[in-house]
């Protein structure tokens, strides 16, 4: 082999290796951050919740049995199950088949065989899945942002799924799973900085259709209209933001018309009528107290007489409470 040769391969496998090391490098150091924007793009387009699956099977009237329908398990069987956590629960995962026995006795004791054998098969899946969600932090959710929270939410479904059949998943945490799934979809539109507040609205719609078509969602209307006005203004935030004084002011009045009479939009008016003064005051006052603190020829002593007598002025009967205020946020701010 000539010189050049073993030159360009020694060269060749050093490029390999150092390409090699960067991988697992990157990979090493980042692989939260890449499952985690892998899961984020997957539902933007794909919800948790399994629409074509009944996650509340009809319990006929005349049933004795609730937790059975046709022969299969319902959704109230995650009640039963976790009344048994708790009704044997045993000091350490070491008495855990001393827990097991006591819940078959009682099942076998409360039920049919075949319903008691199909009750506590689906009963030890269950609390075992739950054991290795409490302990795995894979599991534990280390923010409280909704889009974190909504992949986790998708992580610990997957997990049951796979661990105790898909059927039987979505049967016991399917309800739960999809209401907690709308609440952070729900979150994560409203908190959207990049989206108009018409934007949001159709968003909210479409979730709302797209995940309750038929049903009754859990989170029921605010009926307080001072509160549907919040939310409206917390929806429109980027909108008024960029508009000028004028123009923002005849959009809240716009919307202030559509939840408000006119006597309530007249006492809204004087109460921002009044907090605009408040606030002119409060910035007249700190100019004027900025000003004594920039003086020279005075001690201490004296600027902190005058500025009482600056407190007592700006704020009459209200100066005792604001010294307070002053005195709490100055200690906070040490």
């Amino acid at each position: 082999m000539t010189k050049e040769k073993k030159i360009f391969i020694t060269t060749g496998i050093a490029a390999c290796l150092i390409l090699i090391a960067f991988l697992l490098l990157y990979y090493r150091n980042s692989p939260d951050e890449k499952v985690q924007e892998n899961y984020e793009n997957y539902l933007e387009k794909h919800y948790i919740f399994d629409k074509n699956f009944q996650t509340g099977k009809k319990i006929s009237a005349k049933s004795v049995n609730k937790y059975f329908h046709n022969g299969v398990v319902t959704a109230r069987a995650l009640d039963l199950f976790r009344f048994l956590e708790k009704e044997f629960a045993v000091k350490s995962l070491r008495e855990l088949d001393d827990h097991f026995n006591q819940v078959e006795q009682y099942l076998n004791s409360h039920f049919e065989e075949s319903e008691a054998k199909k009750l506590n098969e689906l009963y030890q899946k269950h609390l075992r899945c739950q054991i290795e969600l409490v302990n795995n932090p894979k599991y534990g959710a280390k923010t409280a942002d909704p889009r974190h929270l909504l992949v986790l939410l998708n992580s610990v479904q997957n997990f049951r799924r796979e661990k105790m059949g898909k059927e039987n998943a979505d049967t016991l945490f399917g309800g739960e799973v999809k209401e907690r799934e709308y609440s952070l979809r729900r979150a994560i539109i409203i908190d959207d900085d990049m989206l108009y507040g018409k934007e949001k609205e159709a968003s909210l719609q479409k979730l709302k259709s797209d995940m309750w078509d038929g049903e009754v969602s859990p989170m029921v209307e605010d009926s307080n209209p001072y509160d549907r006005y919040q939310f409206k203004m917390q929806l429109y935030q980027k909108d008024l933001s960029e508009l000028g004084e004028k123009e923002r002011k005849l959009r809240i009045d716009e919307f202030r018309r559509e939840f408000f009479t006119k006597e309530e939009i007249k006492r809204l008016a004087a109460v921002d009528k009044q907090i605009t003064q408040e606030k002119e005051n409060m910035e007249r006052y700190r100019l004027a107290e900025s000003n004594i603190l920039n003086l020279r020829d005075i001690t201490p002593e004296e600027k902190a007489k005058r500025i009482k007598l600056l407190q007592d002025k700006f704020f009459g009967k209200e100066a005792e409470a604001f010294r307070r205020r002053e005195a709490m946020r100055k200690a906070l701010e040490k």
